[in-house]
């Protein structure tokens, strides 16, 4: 029989209505995965298996005796400790958390999840307000990469790349400042994407990340995220930013033929770093994409945008922690601490002029897509790396350097995926980021459906994942 860890949420529904499966078995077993992998790559900050079990039993019920259903009846979903959930404490890796009451109410993104039928298992881990692409706290310690534990499952959304990678729950909720729902897509070899900035509406917001944060979906199948997000996304009175959804069904026309399409390729944007492993796997994928009949578009050099990324991220940063009395910023991550106090140091001029250089950006971004219809680049400049640091050796100052890729996509607000693309010689997952013009989500994600059917390669089903964890 198939493990029931193995099957995507789309299969699931097809399953459920034809009561092959139930919602309470598959619920009790990835609860189940969920307890053993916790010990082993410690994604979780709780697992709610009580009310977890309380929801797929009414979805059960209702798949039972013919009633209505949801579009994500019975469906196990995970929610990243940044996303405010009714009933539990929301952490966001913090210490500062401790002893503060549980939310009452749910985000719009998590509430709509639950009005879908979706049923709410389990809170993944995230460092510390989301500072860095790697994920370990002081509050939850070091989550582990499923593939590889000695490895980290990149970050800061990487308690939900290390939940769906080992068959803990088809989707998870992530977010995205600088890569928190692609870096761990690429490190954990599954799908993540970051949407047009107000597709997903946002509530509350981040403390530092302003408009440069995004939720997402993590999923490891394309058509999953397209059905998640097709449920998430829309204005919400509370996010002044977010605007009305797609066209109805939009999200759900299935993949998008690539022949003729004009596909921007670029392997660095001639400013950033890469890895040759990373490369020799992005030349294959883009070869594949060639092979299905897209047109290849040379994408002209770019340059630097970290450094005016990391302006406004540092001067966030501050932004979060300053007004915390002494006994309280004691709390706080020494490392994020010390990004905090570099961003209190940034003259108001160079903030100005980083602010201006985001719009550049969006501009210069906005004219590219006049002669491309998508862009495939590496998600991230290299392979993941030893769980519990920052960067992959001493060559690298800071997480801000390889990082990179990612950071476009959050100045700009365009949308932007992960999809897994293959392995590297060691074993390790490597992702290809799929970007598209603002609001143009429906082209990313149907594209990025065709392209996993060339690229299957890329993917390890969980119980694939696990055994080798076991061997």
């Amino acid at each position: 029989m198939t493990d029931l860890c193995d099957i995507d949420a789309t299969t699931l529904l097809a399953l459920y209505a034809s009561g092959a499966v139930s919602p309470v078995e598959v619920t009790r077993a990835v609860l189940d995965r969920a307890a053993a992998m916790q010990p082993v790559l410690n994604p979780f900050v709780r697992i709610d298996a009580e009310p977890a079990l309380a929801a797929a039993a009414a979805s059960e019920r209702a798949w039972r005796a013919g009633l209505p259903t949801r579009p994500l009846e019975g469906v196990p979903v995970s929610i990243k400790d940044t996303a405010m959930t009714r009933g539990w404490v929301l952490g966001r890796g913090s210490r500062l958390s401790i002893g503060q009451p549980a939310a009452t109410e749910d985000a719009p993104s998590v509430a709509r999840l639950r009005a879908a039928g979706a049923v709410i298992y389990a809170c993944t881990t995230t460092c510390e307000g989301g500072w860095k692409a790697v994920t370990d706290s002081p509050l939850t310690g070091i989550t582990r990469n499923a593939h590889d534990p000695a490895v980290t499952p990149g970050g800061s959304s990487g308690g939900a790349g290390a939940a769906l990678a080992s068959g803990c729950g088809p989707l998870a909720l992530g977010s995205d400042g600088g890569g928190s729902v692609r870096v761990p897509a690429s490190f954990s070899g599954i799908f993540g994407m970051k949407a047009t900035f107000g597709r997903v509406p946002q509530w509350p917001i981040g403390p530092h990340y302003s408009d440069l944060s995004h939720y997402g979906p993590m999923t490891r199948s394309v058509a999953d995220a397209a059905l998640m997000l097709s449920v998430m996304e829309g204005y919400h009175p509370r996010d002044p930013y977010s605007f009305p959804p797609a066209a109805p069904g939009a999200f759900l026309a299935g993949p998008l033929a690539l022949t003729g399409l004009r596909v921007g390729v670029t392997e660095d944007f001639g400013c950033l770093p890469v890895d040759p492993a990373v490369r020799t796997v992005f030349r294959a994928a883009v070869a594949r994409a060639e092979l299905a009949g897209a047109t290849l578009v040379p994408v002209p050099d770019f340059a630097d945008w970290r450094p005016t990324y990391r302006i406004l991220w540092q001067a966030g940063a501050w932004q979060a922690l300053r007004h915390l009395p002494a006994e309280r910023l004691d709390l706080v991550d020494p490392a994020f601490r010390a990004e905090a106090f570099k961003g209190a140091a940034i003259p108001t001029g160079d903030l100005i002029e980083a602010q201006m250089r985001r719009i550049a950006y969006r501009q210069e971004a906005a004219r590219l897509y006049e002669t491309m219809d998508v862009m495939l680049s590496p998600s991230v400049s290299v392979l993941p790396f030893t769980a519990g640091r920052t960067v992959p050796d001493a060559s690298w100052p800071d997480w801000l350097e390889w990082g990179g890729f990612a950071f476009l996509g959050n100045m700009t607000g365009q949308p932007a995926a992960s999809i897994p693309a293959g392995f590297s010689a060691s074993g390790l997952p490597v992702g290809v980021q799929v970007s598209g013009r603002g609001q143009d989500d429906v082209t990313v994600m149907r594209v990025c459906q065709t392209l996993e059917g060339h690229l299957a390669e890329g993917r390890r089903a969980p119980s694939q994942v696990v055994e080798r964890l076991n061997a």
